[in-house]
């Protein structure tokens, strides 16, 4: 009976270390892969089987419980002693593959060998459950064939492993390599020792020290995540890349055509042509240039996403600016029954320091959101300034009668690609004009509020702080609102030389149609080759250089162009379909004298021509 007692001792000195461990485990913060959750069940299986090995021997020692209660006792020990067999070996086998299993379903489902060996474990569990297992209650030690099998199973299963582990150690790091072989080969010898030898049962202390000797094992969980965390995040950044070649691809391919179709219809306005044939011509250059926004606003989402989005402060006229929103406001609203007004509010500076495109597209945004939404009445921009010392906190308010926003949408109004009131199906867009003013005036350190009813109207709230330039009041916006939005008045072109370089003919047509109204001298080449040979024998005044073109794209063709050893001073400007975030400072320092963007705007090609070939305004 002495001898019993200490074997419970050691028994009860094992199950206090695993439930020690256990407790320091389960409170350690870990991520769930699969092979923590096989340990997590090693551990537990390791506590039962020391639980029925000391419950057994209270049994066995006492006089109340007899035969048939100790039997089962004994195979519940015995079952739960396999089950912990089978959890070593399957996280032997999980540590074998460089395959990455989420759940134990998957690998046992694409694993032969898990599946075999599973087999196998079913049939050594019904054996298990047949045949005898005896006890001796004088020294304490089990004995019995269901005993011998399992002693068996553990000592060829382990054998195995360890001969799979060694033909394919290169899956693991040198370290995991030699431990779980350690671990292994622990296992082979108690088990051994065990089968020869009843009366020292050592074998539950064995597996409670080879369950906390592969704890040391187990991959660092938080080193695992940040490695997954680390692939996951150069995938993504692999993905943003491909997609931002892709819209950058797009985006010239697109407006490529975009450039014909809004060219020659603009092109068409402008001819003595039937009411019938101008209505078509103008609605064609309607949807191009919606079109064109959409395009617009899908590379604006893609620099935000990027982060490429920078604030650029610089001095600018902040009358002027509001005056060419007027202009555009009333050019949009021309075809609707709504009345467009700006409302001037306090002491409004007329130059103000900051970010002035953005500003610009905050406002314009906003105001053309209005005009989709808005079918009659008027739409007002209130404009209202507190200066304190040399800065002004400016509030814009854009009020509109349009058909507001139902409150079960108030949520969604900046979540992207949402278009809250499906009902409106002739108002076109993408639904990220909201979600990108709301960036840029974040960006801006400003803030944006709305106010809506449902089928009365919306008014949307925008606050942002500007450095005052010229505190010269604003008093009235009229003064402003007069910029030409169109060429009014071509100046005469026809002492100057003009090359065009394009590899696309119907880009290279509108190119001339929209130069020939100022009677240039024009020569259309299609290759940067071609652009080289012309330019030997010819002084050209001003050059349109296309830049993706095969063969020689338009950078190195103005690489070419200038290392000639005669020198080259004539001014290039880059005309191109690329628009994608970034690309004007890019072809400015690569040695282009300006950047126009595709479709071609006449107002943006005058504003080129007069200062490139230094003609003053009339």
């Amino acid at each position: 009976m002495n001898e019993m007692y200490n074997v419970a001792l050691s028994q009860i000195i094992s199950i206090v270390y695993i439930f020690i461990f256990s407790v320091v485990y389960f409170l350690k913060r870990k991520y769930n892969f699969l092979e923590s959750r096989i340990y997590k069940l090693l551990l537990i299986f390791s506590g039962i089987t020391l639980t029925f090995d000391i419950l057994n021997m209270l049994i066995i020692s006492s006089d109340i419980f007899k035969n048939v209660i100790c039997m089962i006792a004994a195979k519940f020990y015995f079952l739960s002693l396999l089950f912990w067999l089978v959890l070593f070996i399957l996280y032997v086998l999980l540590n074998n593959t460089n395959i990455k299993y989420d759940t134990l379903r998957d690998f046992v489902k694409n694993n032969l060998l898990v599946k075999i060996y599973l087999v196998v474990d079913f049939l050594i569990l019904v054996l298990l459950t047949i045949l005898p297992i005896n006890y001796d209650d004088s020294i304490f030690y089990y004995y019995g064939s269901g005993v011998i099998l399992v002693y068996l199973f553990a000592i060829f299963s382990s054998l195995f492993l360890m001969i799979l582990l060694v033909l394919n150690n290169r899956n693991l790091s040198k370290y995991k390599s030699w431990s779980i072989l350690s671990a292994i080969a622990i296992l082979v010898f108690i088990s051994f020792f065990q089968l020869y030898n009843h009366e020292i049962p050592i074998i539950d202390s064995a597996i409670s020290l080879i369950t906390i000797f592969l704890y040391f094992t187990l991959e660092n969980p938080d080193l695992k995540y940040i490695d997954e965390l680390n692939s996951l995040k150069i995938k993504a950044e692999e993905a943003n890349k491909a997609k931002t070649n892709f819209l950058a691809s797009m985006s010239h391919e697109i407006r490529t055509p975009m450039n014909v179709i809004i060219g020659l219809s603009e092109a068409i306005l402008n001819e003595n042509v039937s009411d019938e044939i101008y209505d078509d011509a103008k609605s064609i250059n309607k949807a191009g240039h919606t079109l064109l926004e959409i395009i617009n606003n899908i590379l604006d989402i893609t620099k935000i996403e990027e982060g490429k989005t920078v604030v650029v402060n610089k001095d600018y006229n902040f009358a002027d600016m509001i005056g060419e929103i007027t202009n555009i406001m009333n050019m949009s609203l021309a075809e609707k029954p709504v009345k467009f007004e700006v409302e001037i509010i306090g002491n409004i500076p007329k130059e103000l320091n900051g970010d002035e495109v953005k500003v610009y597209q905050i406002l314009t945004n906003l105001l053309s959101n209005a005009v989709k939404y808005t079918m009659k009445g008027s739409i007002k921009l209130q404009i209202e300034s507190i200066n304190f010392g040399n800065k002004a906190t400016i509030t814009f308010k854009i009020i509109d009668t349009g058909i507001g926003i139902k409150k079960e949408n108030y949520d969604k109004l900046f979540e992207k690609f949402e278009r809250l009131d499906q009902e409106q199906k002739n108002i076109q867009g993408t639904g990220l004009g909201l979600v990108i003013t709301k960036h840029l005036v974040n960006l801006l350190d400003g803030k944006i509020s709305f106010d809506s009813e449902y089928q009365k109207g919306t008014t949307f709230t925008v606050v942002i702080v500007q450095n005052i330039v010229n505190k010269e009041k604003i008093t009235n916006i009229d003064e402003y609102s007069n910029k030409k939005m169109v060429v009014d008045k071509y100046f005469d072109g026809s002492n100057y030389d003009i090359l065009l370089v394009d590899d696309n003919t119907l880009n290279l047509k509108v190119a001339e149609k929209l130069l020939k109204r100022y009677n240039f001298n024009i020569t259309s080449v299609k290759s940067g080759l071609e652009c080289i040979n012309c330019t030997k024998n010819k002084k050209y005044d001003l050059i349109f250089l296309d830049h993706m073109m095969p063969d020689m794209d338009g950078i190195h063709t103005l690489y070419n162009l200038k290392k000639r050893a005669s020198g080259f001073n004539t001014p290039v400007v880059v005309l191109t379909a690329n628009a994608i975030g970034g690309s004007k400072d890019m072809y400015l320092k690569e040695g282009f004298c300006d950047y126009l963007s595709k479709p071609i705007d006449q107002l943006e090609l005058d504003r080129i021509l007069r200062e490139q070939l230094h003609i003053e305004e009339n």
